[in-house]
């Protein structure tokens, strides 16, 4: 083995750990921006669906206010 492929050998034996280290924080900011979206997502999914009961749910609050004799 050369003078130069020692020292490279050196290098990437010490880089390594650093490497690996850095491999799993990408790893951990990728499943947490994945939670964000899919929680995001799971937000906007539930607002959609409940934005037409509220409405239905107005309508009947007024027709049941309506019908009450005031006396």
């Amino acid at each position: 083995m050369t003078d130069i492929q020692a020292r490279l050998a050196e290098i990437n034996k010490r880089a390594a750990p650093v490497l690996e280290e850095h491999a799993r924080l990408i790893d951990a900011v990728n499943k947490a921006i994945t939670l964000i979206l899919a929680m995001a997502a799971f937000g906007v999914l539930t607002f959609i669906a409940i934005a037409p009961t509220e409405l239905s749910l107005k309508a009947r609050a007024v027709i049941n206010q309506e019908s009450i004799p005031h006396g």
